[in-house]
């Protein structure tokens, strides 16, 4: 339970510090819903007004109960603000049917017993004496039918009409109440002295049976009723819980759930409401639809990466387009910043939250590293994986500057599909490719090496994508392939800071990849000015991988006219290229020539590309175009 640990040192260390942000920290025995109705009251409960709510304010901090905060069906009702069906007497009135009748008069009764019982404890506040006051005369409905909020048929019944997406039975009503004495509007929902009052109260109501608490280690009421509402797109998922006492939720290990843990409700409160504002705060996605959810915090309240691009926010430093700044000072003036906030005793916890059924919520993934630690291996992550990506100034000039990819687009490019513009992955590959791709990262792990081959994979079938999707895929497979080398101690870190090509490799697979780039190059070359088809080296490079020598003599063959189109020098220029890097093969026995290549012939292809196709500024690119 040690995660709970971590929740509840969150809450208890940022409660009271969240009121001016646009998410805030829920207290206890409170939630946030979207509210569509707003009720005016004065101090003695008269009805002044009410109006529909846009929805981009309808978020309304709400008090609740126990059963109420994890309602699904029967009868709980919210405490002070709740939907129509419950806080309006005359609600029944307008319904058409007998079982909606007898619905709303239950759920009213109940409601408004509630609300009676905090209206006559020692918690009472003043704008609870008002809405009850007023509710308790049972007229909201008709109230609101002046105003023209609620719609009514000929035969007096409610039509079929919304508010803001919400049936009548459904739309939820929060309450301002005039000031005493001054004309100024007051919400119950800011109301600091309100939320107070309920707390205490709710506390002092606490008669359940008391148990030691799991977490806390006290002797309190414990609680089986816990939030649900934590993750946006698994609404209905509840982290803990023990109803299940006929499958296998806790049977084989335990006779009852009170055997396999007791969670006092202050406790519950306090780790999902922290979980509940992290996951709206700074948690992250991957999927569209089947969607995982990733959160990284520090207890203390100070700000963490992007846990699935944690070096996007280099991009930021270079809005000009400026290649010129080293990618490693970039790295490590980007990770200063939150270096310079953390205590060396501080601490990060990632968490990855994930639904299995529309009721379960489970954790996929949990770490807690040191934030030195945390810091220290996003960076040796982002020294080791990275290449150069092709850019465009806001002139549409393009140029290549070094990158970190995000994991998401290491995904996409290994198990992905190209769709229109964009390459998509399904969604059930894409969270757990992802989820394997953050382990490696935080806990140091070499690169899965069938994430390195479907990388190859795909970057070797070039056809399958449009220009510029092929140049995002090989980028990411040659920095991807380029890392899982550094790890094995082949290459050294930090080499990448200057990536250029090694005239002095003498693999076979990289010396095989840079004689494509260089056929490549050729036919390029003699292309008439405007020609854009695709080359035979590009058409056949998926052949090129598993037979190289059988295919670069068909390459040979098919370049002859374009050899001849070429000028004198440009021709010898390429010949002695292909004659220079032939020299360097340490093995002549054409078996071994033919055998499939490595990963690493993309390094070496794609080096030996830039090499060709930088600014023509040395001896060699003179003679090219004499």
């Amino acid at each position: 339970m040690y995660w709970m640990s971590q929740l509840y040192q969150t809450y208890e260390n940022n409660i009271g510090k969240t009121q001016q942000d646009a998410i805030t920290l829920t207290p206890l025995a409170h939630m946030e819903a979207n509210a569509q109705i707003e009720v005016i009251l004065d101090e003695d409960g008269n009805f002044c007004g009410a109006g529909k709510i846009d929805k981009a304010n309808a978020v309304t901090l709400i008090p609740v109960t126990e059963a109420s905060a994890g309602r699904s069906s029967g009868v709980a009702p919210h405490m002070l603000s709740d939907t129509l069906s419950y806080i309006a007497g005359d609600f029944k009135k307008y319904c058409q049917d007998e079982k909606s009748v007898k619905n709303a008069e239950e759920k009213f009764q109940r409601y408004i017993m509630q609300l009676n019982a905090w209206h006559e404890s020692a918690y009472t506040h003043p704008k609870v004496e008002a809405v009850y006051k007023y509710l308790n005369k049972q007229i909201l409905i008709s109230d609101l039918i002046k105003t023209g909020i609620v719609t009514l048929t000929e035969d007096g019944f409610f039509d079929n009409r919304k508010i803001s997406g919400q049936t009548y039975e459904k739309s939820l009503v929060r309450f301002r109440v005039l000031s005493m004495g001054e004309a100024q509007e007051e919400s119950t929902w800011e109301d600091s002295t309100l939320i107070e009052a309920y707390t205490n109260y709710f506390l002092s109501e606490q008669n359940g049976k008391e148990d030691v608490c799991y977490l806390t280690g006290k002797i309190q009421p414990r609680t089986e009723n816990h939030p649900k509402g934590i993750i946006a797109a698994n609404y209905g998922a509840k982290l803990v819980s023990a109803n299940d006492n006929q499958g296998y939720t806790y049977r084989g290990r335990f006779q009852n759930s009170e055997q396999a843990y007791a969670l006092s409700y202050e406790a519950s409160q306090k780790v999902h409401s922290a979980l509940t504002w992290l996951a709206k705060k700074q948690g992250v996605y991957v999927g569209t639809k089947d969607k995982r959810t990733f959160i990284c915090w520090n207890p203390q309240g100070r700000k963490t990466p992007n846990i699935l691009d944690p070096l996007g926010l280099i991009d930021e430093e270079e809005e000009s387009g400026n290649p010129d700044i080293p990618y490693r000072k970039k790295l490590l003036k980007t990770l200063q910043g939150y270096r310079d906030q953390f205590d060396d005793t501080d601490g990060v916890v990632v968490m990855g939250l994930d639904a299995a059924t529309t009721g379960r919520l489970s954790i996929t993934y949990y770490n807690e590293l040191l934030a030195s630690d945390f810091l220290e291996r996003i960076q040796y992550w982002g020294e080791t994986c990275n290449w150069y990506y092709l850019k465009f100034t806001e002139q549409k000039i393009p140029y290549y500057r070094i990158e970190t990819p995000a994991f998401r687009r290491i995904a996409e490019c290994a198990f992905g599909r190209e769709k229109g513009n964009f390459i998509e992955a399904n969604d059930k590959v894409l969270k757990e490719q992802v989820q394997r791709l953050v382990k490696c990262m935080l806990e140091q792990q070499p690169v899965p090496k069938d994430i390195v081959y479907a990388l190859t994979v795909r970057a070797s079938t070039p056809l399958a994508y449009s220009r510029g999707n092929r140049e995002r895929v090989l980028s990411t497979a040659c920095a991807v392939i380029a890392k899982y080398y550094r790890d094995k101690g082949i290459w050294e870190k930090g080499e990448n800071d200057e990536m250029k090509l090694d005239l002095e490799n003498r693999d076979r697979s990289y010396l095989f990849g840079r004689v494509l780039a260089v056929l490549e190059k050729v036919e390029r070359a003699a292309y008439d000015r405007g020609e854009s088809r695709e080359p035979n080296a590009i058409r056949l490079q998926s052949a090129y991988v598993n037979h190289p020598l059988k295919t670069w003599m068909i390459l040979e063959d098919v370049l002859r006219p374009y050899y001849q189109k070429l000028k004198p020098g440009s021709r010898e220029y390429y010949k002695n290229l292909i004659g220079e890097i032939t020299g360097l093969f340490e093995d002549d026995d054409q078996s071994v020539l033919n055998q499939g290549l490595k990963e690493t012939y993309l390094l070496g292809y794609y080096l030996q590309r830039a090499e060709l196709n930088k600014k023509k500024d040395d001896q060699k690119e003179e003679i090219v175009n004499e």
